[in-house]
């Protein structure tokens, strides 16, 4: 019984889990400057996102993973929002408004 128990509550928290990763939760218009990105660079295999707070995250280029979210609930364009991923905070998903952002707002810096 506690291991069918357990599976289910595995099952909805996998379920929440890609419910909030695909945008259908969480309006990423209204992001505290936290999660609000200024600028992506990216050398050597590393990407530096710079957010608004003045805050700077690394990444592995392997770790961070472009998105886009052009829906009611996807970031304004030109605010691009930075969404934790994995579960120590390594791993983040760059939230994009359109397909022309990911072209445009990472980059090069060497």
């Amino acid at each position: 019984m506690r291991t069918l128990l357990a599976i289910a509550t595995g099952l909805c928290v996998a379920i929440a889990t890609a419910s909030a990763q695909q945008g259908g939760i969480v309006d990423l218009k209204t992001m505290t400057p936290d999660r609000l990105v200024e600028a992506v660079g990216y050398c050597n295999g590393r990407y530096e996102v710079k957010l608004k707070d003045g805050s700077v995250r690394q990444f592995r280029d392997f770790d961070l993973s472009f998105k886009t979210d052009s829906g009611p609930n996807g970031p304004k364009p030109g605010a691009p929002v930075l969404m934790q991923a994995g579960r120590v905070g390594d791993r983040a998903f760059l939230v994009f408004s359109g397909l022309e952002e990911v072209k445009t707002f990472p980059k090069k810096t060497c």
